[in-house]
Parts: structure tokens; C-alpha cells; sequence
């Protein structure tokens, strides 16, 4: 029975116990308690799309969240995304709702393709590209359901990843998309899906890891065919990665044009087991760009942290923006790093019910457009990689995983381990640690067992 890592965020949904509320301020950062008008921000550097580490936002609409696609207002919108200009951002990444682009099976909503095509209008006077995520059934803890994917008679879900006219329905919205979208200048690319695999549990979808990376062979091939030369990724968390389910490390390490990872420590249990300002809480982020990169046979290949974030019910607000600023600095340490989407740019109104509580906490900015203290320091940091983009660190050192272990708690803890004693290793499979012209392309002198930790 494969042992499920890390808190199932269905069960987590308005669950969570708040953490109390202080208004100490951080050294260096605005009071936790004080929020900015994003007008008052200094006047920032033009936004580099060159810059040696991307940032950018997942966004999320003040006014009407991702029910903006049916409730749409332009107005809204584009104050939004001028909000996100104003923090030096060069990029966001969006939420197409699946039965609302594809409401029936032989059938593209081109209202909705219109729709996404002004929000790149909209991102692009505001000097951001666009990552525009498709096949989304799940998003922030609720289901959208295309309705042709549900048997009338049984209420069940067909299996999308197995069933052939269901991928052909797939293929047929990226073509859609692709003749929409494709020759748009700030179009970033397609994100296959937002986790898949929390829109497919619910259903009892389940598939072997070598079915799931067949499918993404599939979306990936209808994907660059829609849109290519284009960033075109599969938007997954740590559930894939800590889990043999769904997809293997091996396939998700090798299609796409990047390997796209969401580094929630939170989800994951690192600030309750270790604390939010320790060692594994701070270098989780990095921790999986490592990982992720011991599985790529491109050496070129990039890691992207599409998602990461965190709320005040997992950590006192007033250790949220160093919490931030040093999980951001320990990521641009990594070479073949592609660069950060933070979740999400605004809090969710809360005119809207049935949100899990850190979906009104999460975003830079409060609901009403005042930043806050994580959002300054974004921004901060973004000016200074303007000026002075972070040096890489060259990682001369490996730690080795075992091909067979989930590269969890036994690999997890002692990796956090040898940073603690002044090493900031990289990561090595066992079955190529023996592979010298790999280890010399990589620049990897030196290898350290987990017995030798």
C-alpha cells in the first residue's frame, strides 16, 4: 500500500487553527500589521523578461476570483494587474476553468478563448507575460467538472487519462487554445493542469505512474503542437514526487519544456514538524529544485517553482516576509533555476464562502489592494536582482538517493542535515553516481552516502 506524504489538502479545507496575531515588525521589513498602498512603491527598473531568475505571480482577481471568466470586468482586472507591475514583476500565471472553456465534448467556449486572449492584452500593457493553465478541475480546493466527463446514469467520472475519446476532447482544446492564443507576444505558454491528481482522487481516478506519464506525453505533444516553442509544463506539488502515484519522478523530470514544481512547505508538514524559521522550513524550496534536477538527462534543463506561498495559520505573521525573502534567496542559489511564481497576488474576497481559511491570507496584496509586508518584500528583492542578478552557487558536492527511497524523511532530514554543517549539496541517483562523464558534465567532485551524513 503506497503511504500518502504530507497533509491531504481536501481534509485540510476549513480545518486549520490560526496561528496568533502580532504586529512586531521583522528586521528590515515593514510591521506584519501594515499594509501599503501599492501607489506609494518607488519607481521601479524596466521589467527584464532576460533576467537570470523570472518573478512573478500566480494571479488571483480581487473581485470576482476565477469566476471572472463569467463575471467579467475589465476595470477590476486591469487594476489588478497594475498592481502586480507596480511590485517589478515580469510574469503571472492564470486559471482557465475547464467546464467553462470546454462545456462539451465536441465543443471550445470562443467567448472564453476571447476572454483569455484580452487578459494577455491586459498583462501585456503591463509589461507581464502570461502561463495559462488548461485543464483545471481543481483550483484552491473546489472541483469543476466538465459536464461530458460524467456518465449521466452512473454519476461517474470517466478516467481522462486512460479513456481515448476523453484524450481526444483534450487534444481538441489545446488545438482550440493553440489557434486562439499561439501568436499572442506575451503568451508564456500552457500549464497542462493545476494537480491533477486532487480533481482526479475525489473520483476514485487512479492511475499507475507509467499510465500518467503516457498522458503527459499525450498533453505535451498536443500542447507544443498549439503552442510552440513556448514554456509549456505540467504544473504538479510535492504529491507526485513523494508519492509512487500518478506520475514517476522519471517522467516528470523529462517531458515539458522545464520541470515546474509547487513547494508548499506548509502542505507538506515541514513548519509543524521542524518550525517555519528552521533549516528544512527555509530550504524546502531548494531542497526540490535539487532533487528535481538529479532526475533530468538535459543538464541545460530548468526548474520552475510555479507555486509556492504561505499563510499566518501556518506561522506567525511577523516571520512571514523574512520567511520570504530567505526562501526566495536559497531558491536563486540554484543553478538551472528558471524562476519563482509566488501564490497569489490577491486575497480572495471574502464576499465568497467555502474557501480553506489561507486562501484569504495568501496573497501579496489584501482584497482591496493594499499591499502588504510579503508583497514589499517581493518587490524589494525584485529591484535588487534587477541591479545586481543573484550568482548561482556551483554545488561540487552530491548527496545520493538510492533509486528505490522516496526521497523524503530519510533523504529529506539528512540533506537539511549537511547544510546545517556548511554544505549545500546537490543530488545524485545511485544508478549514475558511477557515471563519471555525467558527475564531470555536472561539475561533481565529491559524493556523500547517507550513512556518511
Amino acid at each position: 500500500m503506497t503511504r500518502r506524504h504530507g497533509i491531504d489538502r481536501r481534509k485540510f479545507l476549513g480545518s486549520a487553527a490560526g496561528a496568533a496575531v502580532v504586529t512586531a515588525a521583522v528586521p528590515g521589513s515593514a510591521s506584519a500589521s501594515t499594509t501599503t498602498s501599492a501607489s506609494t512603491a518607488a519607481p521601479l527598473p524596466s521589467h527584464h523578461r532576460d533576467r537570470r531568475v523570472r518573478l512573478g505571480l500566480n494571479y488571483t482577481p480581487s473581485r470576482s476570483w476565477w469566476y471572472s471568466w463569467s463575471d467579467w470586468d475589465t476595470s477590476s482586472i486591469d487594476a489588478d494587474l497594475a498592481d502586480i507591475e507596480a511590485l517589478g514583476m515580469d510574469h503571472i500565471r492564470i486559471m482557465g476553468l475547464w467546464p467553462e472553456l470546454q462545456p462539451n465534448a465536441t465543443h471550445v467556449n470562443g467567448e472564453m478563448v476571447d476572454r483569455i486572449r484580452h487578459m494577455l492584452d491586459l498583462a501585456g500593457a503591463h509589461r507581464l507575460q502570461v502561463e495559462v493553465t488548461v485543464l483545471d478541475g481543481a483550483v484552491s480546493g473546489f472541483l469543476f467538472v466538465p459536464p461530458w466527463l460524467i456518465n449521466n446514469g452512473t454519476g461517474q467520472v470517466t478516467n481522462f487519462f486512460t479513456d481515448a475519446a476523453a484524450i481526444a476532447t483534450q487534444q481538441r482544446l489545446f488545438d482550440a487554445l493553440g489557434a486562439g492564443l499561439s501568436d499572442h507576444p506575451d503568451l508564456l505558454g500552457f500549464d497542462l493542469s493545476n494537480e491533477i491528481y486532487w480533481f482526479a482522487q475525489p473520483f476514485g481516478i487512479d492511475v499507475a505512474p507509467a499510465v500518467g506519464d503516457g498522458w503527459l506525453s499525450t498533453m505535451f505533444d498536443a500542447a507544443d503542437k498549439a503552442a510552440p516553442g513556448r514554456l509549456n509544463v505540467a504544473g504538479i506539488d510535492h504529491y507526485p514526487w513523494l508519492n509512487d502515484d500518478y506520475f514517476s519522478r522519471d517522467g516528470l523530470g523529462t517531458t515539458g519544456t522545464l520541470s515546474a514544481n509547487h513547494t508548499w512547505a506548509g502542505w507538506a508538514d515541514v513548519f509543524s514538524t521542524y518550525g517555519p524559521m528552521s533549516t528544512p522550513s527555509l530550504h524546502y524550496s531548494e531542497y526540490f529544485i535539487e532533487l528535481i534536477k538529479a532526475f533530468h538527462t538535459d543538464l541545460n534543463r530548468q526548474v520552475w517553482i510555479e507555486e509556492t506561498g504561505v499563510s499566518k495559520v501556518w506561522m506567525d505573521p511577523s516571520l512571514i516576509p523574512s520567511w520570504t525573502e530567505q526562501s526566495i534567496r536559497n531558491m536563486a542559489s540554484c543553478e538551472n533555476f528558471w524562476g519563482v511564481t509566488w501564490w497569489c497576488s490577491h486575497e480572495v474576497n471574502q464576499a465568497f464562502s467555502g474557501f480553506n481559511p489561507l486562501e484569504y491570507d495568501l496573497g501579496v496584496y489584501t482584497n482591496d489592494r493594499q499591499l502588504k509586508p510579503i508583497g514589499a518584500t517581493i518587490a524589494r528583492l525584485a529591484r535588487e536582482y534587477d541591479q545586481h542578478p543573484p550568482e548561482p552557487l556551483h554545488r561540487d558536492t552530491a548527496l545520493v538517493l538510492p533509486d528505490d527511497l522516496v526521497p523524503w524523511t530519510p533523504f529529506f532530514e539528512p540533506y537539511m542535515k549537511l547544510i546545517d554543517k556548511g554544505v549545500r549539496p546537490a543530488v545524485v541517483k545511485a544508478s549514475r553516481s558511477s557515471d563519471q562523464a555525467y558527475l564531470d558534465a555536472r561539475g561533481i567532485d565529491t559524493l556523500i552516502q547517507l550513512d556518511q551524513v
